[in-house]
């Protein structure tokens, strides 16, 4: 059997990438955390962590490299366990989101989450939507917020929330703040155009020339807030998103288009069968999560 304090250690020095550090991590010495080391690599019959003398770092060898998401899996594994021994203790989820979900929409649906007794236990992960599918089917997240439909044989797609569009804009100079904006008062070369689904795509294409090339492209909201400085530039954003928006760049101002996209609707994932240890915590979230919706005044998502 793996020595378990050994495994502990590998993950603290893989975190810290030295020796000192892992030992301040885990109030140990750093004799003891050599020697746990050594252990757990006797223990596999390899070398895991490359610390030569003279290095004031230490990196993972080939070996070590390998076993890292190991660890990591036995280290929530253990979590799973210690909290089925004392049901009702505590909770632990892996939920995962895009920038935008993550960044605009859940953020008071994590900070419930983190404030609820019994505590629920987050990883929060943030990738692009079409890896979403895969990491709940494979079970390394037991949710996730999407923004778009597909078919995967053992993830179930239920749609839980839907929002407008409004144009989040930097207004020229003595310009009047207007309620609603028509498509040709927005130049589209001034455009920081996020592709939210292919229906908005189909919609914008109808509205202004397909043929003119964008001249930026760019994957999040978060990225058009950094970017967006000159007077005219302009981004379509959810609602969700306008308050934070509106924060990291206050000289923005919003309207809403006379001829509107598509509402942009919010699919949450899960297994079909999810883990025994991750429904009471999925229970949880889906609470939170309809709390949050209600707050936000959303629309009803319907197939």
């Amino acid at each position: 059997m793996l020595h378990e304090k050994g495994i502990e250690t590998f993950l603290a020095v893989a975190m810290s990438r030295t020796l000192g550090k892992a030992a301040e991590l885990l109030s140990v010495t750093q004799s003891t955390i050599s020697y746990n080391l050594n252990e757990l690599e006797n223990d596999m019959g390899m070398i895991l962590v490359d610390r030569q003398k003279g290095m004031k770092s230490i990196k993972l060898t080939p070996a070590g490299e390998s076993f890292l998401p190991l660890a990591l899996k036995w280290q929530e594994v253990s979590r799973e366990i210690a909290n089925a021994r004392t049901p009702g203790s505590a909770y632990a989820l892996a939920v995962g989101g895009s920038e935008s979900v993550n960044c605009r929409l859940l953020p008071p649906v994590y900070s419930a989450l983190l404030e609820h007794e019994p505590p629920v236990y987050l990883r929060i992960v943030t990738d692009p939507s079409d890896m979403m599918y895969q990491a709940v089917e494979s079970r390394a997240l037991d949710a996730a917020i999407v923004i778009h439909e597909e078919s995967a044989r053992l993830v179930e797609a239920e749609p839980v929330y839907r929002e407008n569009f409004v144009v989040a804009r930097i207004p020229r100079e003595d310009e009047e703040p207007a309620e609603y904006v028509k498509p040709s008062e927005l130049e589209d070369g001034m455009e920081f155009y996020i592709e939210w689904s292919g229906g908005f795509r189909l919609w914008h294409d109808h509205i202004w020339e397909p043929m003119k090339t964008l001249k930026v492209n760019v994957d999040s909201v978060k990225l058009a807030t950094l970017l967006m400085r000159r007077p005219g530039q302009w981004c379509m954003i959810p609602e969700s998103a306008r308050a934070q928006f509106a924060l990291e760049q206050p000289r923005v101002v919003f309207s809403r288009l006379h001829e509107m996209p598509p509402d942009i609707v919010y699919y949450k994932l899960t297994h079909k069968h999810p883990k025994t240890s991750s429904v009471e915590a999925l229970a949880i979230f889906d609470e939170v999560l309809k709390r949050r919706i209600t707050e936000l005044g959303g629309k009803a998502a319907v197939k």
